[in-house]
């Protein structure tokens, strides 16, 4: 009896597994990579360092110090005093304010070399994305080719987009070192026909780093509106549709070859779970029918 429980539980468990996976879909991620300065960033440390002392000053001696103030008091009530005097006072009182202007101009200096004109860049499962005010995605599938640039050291990615737009765009190593080491990774990974950069070029430049930029979760792979990647028909019922792990290619069922142009085998998706697995008993019953017909003809010939 407890066994049957037990049997009962652990089938009502891997049901509600299946649902999930079903509901939720398999999990999608990628990474976020803010572009980095050029510039020495010793230099941007040191100015920042200036900056942040002189301000300190500058606040404290305003607002707590007296040292000026007596200084400006001293150089008033000095004997014989002359025209020159009250100014050097008034120049006394009013430096601190000095410094905090100057620590000001520093400060923002400090962040003008500090920062860069590249736009965040993502990289994951949906492919490389550009943040330029709106996202605008370049799939796996839709990269042609991925070659690097030794004059302005910088990845060139050239494609189409998600719209299905020709679209061509640079990755400088300066400013998006980390990103660059995981385009290749991922690019090596899904798409290496695309990757059209020699070995020892590829082992110079930076490595994918398992910490290197920001973490995101995505939402799943919305397949309804997507077209076929074998006859282009719109997916217009998510159950029929199919897609590749790889490089997210979007099939209908009725479609699905036995390998994906990216080179990933397609074989799991044929006999997915939801699919009519009539088809597969058809393609069988006629596969054997013909193989019937050619042997009792051969009997016949004998």
């Amino acid at each position: 009896m407890s066994d049957s429980i037990e049997e009962t539980e652990k089938a009502e468990k891997k049901a509600s597994t299946k649902k999930k996976s079903k509901k939720g879909g398999p999990r999608r991620t990628e990474r976020r990579f803010v572009a980095q300065s050029a510039n020495n960033p010793w230099l941007v440390r040191g100015l920042g360092v200036l900056g942040a002392l002189t301000l300190g000053a500058g606040a404290y001696a305003y607002f707590y110090g007296e040292s000026f103030k007596k200084a400006a008091e001293v150089a008033r009530t000095t004997p014989g005093s002359n025209v020159g005097v009250p100014a050097e006072a008034l120049r006394m009182e009013a430096m601190p304010l000095y410094m905090i202007a100057f620590a000001a101009v520093v400060i923002g200096i400090t962040i003008w070399l500090g920062t860069s004109s590249e736009v965040p860049l993502r990289v994951g499962d949906p492919g490389i994305a550009m943040e330029r005010g709106e996202v605008r995605r370049m799939p796996w599938w839709g990269i042609g080719s991925i070659t690097w640039e030794s004059g302005n050291l910088a990845l060139v990615i050239a494609g189409k987009d998600e719209a299905g737009t020709n679209w061509t765009f640079k990755v400088p190593l300066k400013a998006h070192a980390e990103a660059v080491g995981w385009i290749l990774k991922e690019a090596l990974d899904r798409v290496p026909k695309v990757v059209d950069i020699k070995d020892s070029v590829i082992d110079e430049l930076p490595g994918a780093g398992t910490h290197a930029g920001m973490k995101v979760e995505l939402e799943p792979l919305q397949v309804v509106g997507k077209k076929d990647a074998i006859n282009g028909k719109l997916v217009s019922y998510e159950p029929d549709a199919r897609v590749c792990t790889r490089c997210e290619r979007v099939y209908l069922k009725r479609s699905v070859p036995k390998r994906c142009k990216c080179g990933n085998s397609l074989l799991e998706l044929r006999t997915s779970v939801g699919q009519d697995p009539e088809e597969d008993e058809d393609e069988t019953d006629t596969e054997s029918e013909v193989s019937g017909d050619h042997d009792h003809d051969d009997e016949k010939r004998a």
